[in-house]
């Protein structure tokens, strides 16, 4: 029932602000106390019904059920006793809040509103904002490079200059088969075919005999697992001298999320685990 900005000054002792559940008391060197949320919808309710009896269903009604909760009447009578706590009243002789008995309470103080206009409040809101929503931005840049500097870091870490360059190879090779589909076709040459999906590999590249068997073997696994229309049209197979091969599989231009490569060092007896399970996760 309260609008934004309103203020509530009770008995010209109190500045009661419903927006923030403060409660300063004039008298006492504006001294702030903070209301608790029940409290602040209690007195708000009574500040917008001055000198009038607001029934204890209306009080129900307005704090708690409308916020979603069902509580008992001991609730209601618990944050009245707190509020005059708040406001330093007497129950036997109130000020400002006072007991009718069988209907519910009544503000029996003086209360006028004070409303901010919207210019104020607007000056107020800006210069705040912008420098919380300036510094917020700033950090969370901050916070995100030097996260992603750190990935990087870790990653390339773990690998020698060698092995750098044939993993940018591997990945960047479908890619350009992709985006070049009217290379010239003497950019590959063909090694093998696995289960009618050919294996290639670049021309000039060192001969890959001596991984045959675990290339037959790794696409075999591959297409066993992964057999439906999202099959690879193609692979593309690369070895290094440290004894690692890389195989690039590349699916049709409407599965290219698919794209995947392997990496396989030395003659590694678990093929079907690493093979089967590609890229994907």
């Amino acid at each position: 029932m309260s609008k934004i900005g309103i203020k509530y000054v009770l008995a010209q002792k109190y500045i009661f602000d419903p927006n923030s559940n403060s409660l300063v008391d004039q008298s006492d060197d504006d001294s702030l106390v903070r209301l608790g949320s029940n409290e602040s919808r209690i007195l708000t309710l009574l500040c917008e019904h001055p000198n009038e009896v607001v029934t204890r269903d209306q009080l129900h009604e307005f704090v708690w059920r409308d916020q979603g909760f069902q509580v008992d009447d001991s609730s209601l009578t618990q944050a009245i006793s707190t509020l005059r706590k708040m406001l330093k009243d007497s129950t036997k002789s109130p000020q400002f809040v006072k007991t009718v008995p069988k209907r519910g309470y009544q503000l029996i103080s003086s209360v006028e509103r004070e409303t901010p206009t919207p210019q104020t409040e607007e000056k107020a809101a800006t210069p705040a904002a912008e420098p919380a929503l300036a510094s917020i931005t700033t950090s969370q840049l901050k916070e995100s490079k030097a996260e992603q500097n750190t990935k990087k870091q870790a990653f390339w870490s773990n690998w020698d200059t060698n092995t750098r360059i044939l993993l940018l190879v591997a990945i960047l090779l479908p890619i350009i088969a992709l985006m070049i589909p009217n290379s010239s076709p003497s950019t590959f040459r063909a090694v093998t075919v696995v289960n009618d999906v050919p294996v290639k590999t670049t021309e000039g590249h060192p001969d890959l005999t001596n991984w045959m068997e675990s290339i037959e073997s790794c696409v075999d696994h591959y297409m066993t697992a992964y057999t439906d229309e999202s099959d690879p049209v193609e692979v593309i197979a690369t070895a290094s001298q440290s004894e690692q091969l890389y195989l690039s599989y590349i699916h049709g231009p409407q599965f290219t999320s698919e794209n995947s490569t392997v990496r396989l060092v030395g003659k590694q007896q678990d093929l079907a685990k690493i093979c089967a399970k590609g890229g994907r996760k």
